[in-house]
């Protein structure tokens, strides 16, 4: 029976996941979080993401509490199943999970967000366009530290920070991260 309401529970927990991740398009639309279903989605995921944004610190000018959220929520979900399964959780295991699968999207978000600035470049992209200009304003972030380390400028930093980043994302969230994992998962 715990089981069958632990499955139920964790289903409603990836239902909510996905209504962070609908709030957090709707925020790309204007005039979307006023409608009906922007209110709903506001009133169902602001008391999660609300205290997330008070610890958390946008990066290159984005909010990444949505992401913590959704990888919390998925934490949790995969906590009460294995809670139901085996009877027993290990808190450290999902502590550890938790802060490594949110550093592995954030690298996702991040290299996805420099090869659109990379092909940006290679496509000769309208630069007063207000989308380009938003995706270099974030990306600057990342760009200018590898422009000033390198002596390279423009599209060549950029695509030097995107060619790091991706060397970054498979050296921790490909090989170590999952290392780390199966050693917390014997404690």
């Amino acid at each position: 029976m715990a089981v069958v309401l632990v499955g139920d529970l964790a289903t409603l927990l990836n239902i909510y996941a996905l209504c962070i991740f609908a709030w957090a398009l709707l925020s790309f639309f204007p005039g979307s979080q006023g409608s009906s279903l922007g209110r709903l989605l506001d009133t169902l995921v602001m008391p999660v993401i609300a205290p997330l944004r008070r610890i958390l610190p946008s990066i290159g000018g984005m909010d990444f509490s949505p992401l913590l959220a959704i990888v919390l929520v998925y934490a949790v979900a995969g906590a009460l199943q294995g809670a139901a399964s085996s009877g027993f959780v290990n808190v450290v295991g999902t502590v550890v999970s938790v802060v490594l699968n949110f550093i592995s999207a954030l690298l996702v978000v991040i290299v996805l967000l420099l090869l659109i600035r990379v092909l940006i470049g290679l496509l000769h992209v309208d630069p007063w366009h207000p989308l380009v200009h938003l995706v270099r304003q974030i990306t600057d972030t990342f760009v200018n530290p590898v422009a000033r380390l390198t002596r390279t400028r423009g599209e060549v930093a950029a695509l030097v920070a995107f060619a790091a980043f991706i060397v970054i994302y498979v050296g921790l969230a490909q090989i170590l991260f999952p290392v780390i994992q199966s050693g917390t998962a014997r404690l």
